[in-house]
């Protein structure tokens, strides 16, 4: 029987913080034998720490934390913020028509994952997804 795995990562609320969360990610996956799972963790892990350090208003100096959880054949995949903000999927918008792009960060981690949802808290939200994985090592 796999001995589950658990992993708790830290980042200061700030855009850069989203690329270093997006390779921590693809570390996870391959330190923890999921190659497979690797680009979607990434992609869905880059989405959800966007999501939390662009949108909502948090005092200075908050945290955005994410942990990774790997029992039997599931990735659970938590990111926890302390910023006020509401989170569903919005309709995106249409480049074609002159407005920006943006609103598919959660349509993208729905279409990646086997499940999601959101978690509310008294301050803050944590946004947690599942991925299926056969593990490689």
């Amino acid at each position: 029987m796999p001995v589950p795995r658990t992993e708790h990562v830290r980042y200061r609320r700030f855009r850069p913080a989203v690329k270093v969360a997006r390779a921590r990610a693809r570390d996870v996956a391959r330190r923890w034998g999921l190659d497979e799972l690797a680009d979607d963790l990434e992609t869905i892990i880059g989405e959800l720490v966007a999501n939390a350090v662009v949108h909502g208003r948090a005092t200075r100096g908050s945290r955005v934390t994410v942990t990774y959880r790997l029992i039997n054949q599931r990735l659970m995949v938590e990111v926890r913020d302390w910023a006020t903000g509401v989170v569903n999927i919005q309709q995106p918008a249409d480049p074609d028509e002159g407005f920006e792009e943006g609103g598919r960060g959660l349509a993208i981690v729905s279409a990646l994952s086997y499940r999601w949802g959101v978690i509310p808290r008294v301050i803050g939200k944590t946004v947690w997804c599942e991925l299926e994985a056969t593990r490689s090592g």
